[in-house]
């Protein structure tokens, strides 16, 4: 018994040889490349958006939107949103599909227009 177990711990000890492989080159000026920053935002331009309502709070005068990307804006996730006016919100329902128009304001974007899509 003692010998098999020896024989099992000697096989499952066995180094284990891998092809080499050659490893990154060190990170220099010269192999980084830029990493693509979005230009800020235009204080007042209107950016057009699409998404599905997923909140909506009248009482405070936001909505929570799971919206595609905002070309020149964002990129598409789930997040709340102030609205200009809370009569946006009217007649809207969760699970609703819009379009939306984002401004931004210097202090943050906001939701100046809200357009259920009929389907």
């Amino acid at each position: 018994m003692a010998l098999a177990c020896l024989i099992s711990f000697s096989v499952s000890c066995k180094r284990q040889t891998s092809s080499p492989t050659t490893p990154a080159p060190p990170a220099t000026p010269q192999n980084l490349k830029p990493i693509a920053v979005a230009s800020p935002p235009v204080i007042g331009k209107p950016y057009p958006g699409k998404g599905v309502v997923k909140l909506i709070n009248r009482k405070e005068g936001w909505i929570e939107i799971d919206h595609e990307d905002i070309p020149d804006l964002m990129p598409a996730m789930e997040m709340e949103w102030s609205v200009e006016k809370s009569s946006l919100l009217d007649n809207l329902k969760v699970g609703d599909k819009i379009n939306f128009t984002v401004v931004e304001t210097g202090k943050g974007e906001i939701i100046t227009t809200i357009k259920k899509i009929q389907e």
